[in-house]
């Protein structure tokens, strides 16, 4: 039985709508900002709950526009904020396009998160955002407590939810928590426009300067009167069609990868595994199924084995190689705002975490495999 690590969810009928809607788009040629984004954007913020969503290229255009966007001048040094480790070298790019420095900080040890002792001991007085990155579609139960520290601090709260379309917490979605939320739809993500992202605010004033920066800094689109420095970083009409699919059929999707993740619990009931859970009060969007192997497990062995021996693929960490390990910060190492510490819980995440493969469609059978799999090896 193979076992892929993923398979995106578009079918048949999802196909011959988005080719008769993608033929009359291309009649008219109608492909900038447009109809298709902006309903893509209202739906995408009635979904999250927020009252602004504001569609752009990727996921690391929408972090980046937040960042642009809490300054005054995109061209100079602003001060430092404050990341995870454990995440995607997309949550350090961003904030260092728009002039900030970056703060490692360690992430805890059972949600791979970041750890509020660690940033409280490290945000500085020119800390402007602190960036909880939602792991594998999980929020932070601390999420409240890492809010509080940069508030106090007067940093923005700033949410990386590119895992986490739909995750809940106490009632709100990731998204809604802090000042914006930056989400991407690049291919494996939990929802997709093949390309994609999507920042989402309450803010009115953020939203209104955001418009004009995803625009070359026109606040009136195709002016040509430019009042601020920015760059294109629109989407497109077509992106924004698949994204009109993707929210007819979000809440199934969603509803799809709680249930593979429920059945998951389950089967590896019995195996030396320890899968990442939900605290009380949560709903993760689970954009991965994260597990912790046994000190001392071989990763790559085990990963190799399941695919050579049984055809089961695995998906990629979050992550193998934890950020402050990037040779980025040997090469520059202006680019920190302090020197990069011990990070024992972040070295430890990276080493023995796995995540198994879950995608809506993913049948009872191919997950029992995935589990026989696994105990096979362990």
């Amino acid at each position: 039985m193979k076992v892929p690590i993923l398979k995106i969810p578009f079918d048949s009928e999802d196909a011959a709508q988005i080719c008769q809607e993608l033929t009359a788009m291309l009649l008219e040629g109608r492909l900038a900002v447009g109809r298709n984004v902006e309903d893509f954007e209202k739906l995408f913020s009635r979904f999250v709950g927020s009252n602004h969503a504001l569609a752009c290229a990727n996921g690391t255009a929408a972090l980046e526009l937040i960042f642009r966007g809490l300054g005054d001048d995109a061209r100079c040094s602003r001060g430092s904020v404050a990341i995870p480790a454990l995440t995607f070298m997309a949550t350090a790019m961003a904030p260092l396009a728009a002039g900030y420095k970056i703060i490692l900080v360690d992430n805890d040890p059972v949600y791979f998160q970041m750890c509020p002792k660690d940033l409280a001991r490290k945000i500085q007085p020119d800390t402007k955002a602190v960036v909880l990155v939602h792991l594998g579609g999980f929020i932070s139960p601390n999420w409240r407590e890492i809010k509080a520290i940069a508030e106090q601090n007067g940093s923005a709260f700033i949410e990386d939810a590119a895992h986490a379309h739909g995750a809940e917490a106490d009632g709100a979605r990731a998204g809604t928590l802090g000042l914006a939320g930056a989400f991407s739809f690049y291919p494996t993500k939990v929802l997709t426009t093949a390309e994609g992202g999507m920042v989402t605010t309450s803010d009115a004033e953020l939203f209104h300067k955001l418009l004009s920066l995803r625009q070359h800094g026109q606040e009136k689109p195709g002016s040509n009167v430019h009042q601020n420095f920015g760059l294109n970083q629109r989407p497109s009409e077509i992106h924004a069609l698949l994204g009109l699919r993707m929210m007819a059929k979000a809440d199934w999707i969603l509803a799809e990868r709680r249930r593979l993740a429920s059945v998951y619990d389950d089967l590896l009931k019995d195996l030396p595994l320890a899968p990442a859970s939900p605290p009380i009060g949560h709903k993760p969007a689970y954009y991965k199924y994260m597990a912790m192997l046994p000190t001392g497990s071989d990763r790559d062995k085990i990963k190799e084995r399941l695919r050579k021996e049984f055809d089961v693929a695995l998906a990629g960490e979050v992550y193998a190689l934890p950020g402050h390990r990037q040779p980025l910060w040997a090469n520059h190492p202006e680019y920190l705002a302090a020197p990069v510490g011990p990070l024992p819980n972040a070295e430890d995440c990276a080493r023995r975490q796995i995540c198994l493969p879950l995608w809506p469609g993913m049948t009872l059978e191919q997950q029992e495999h995935v589990r026989n799999a696994l105990a096979a090896i362990l």
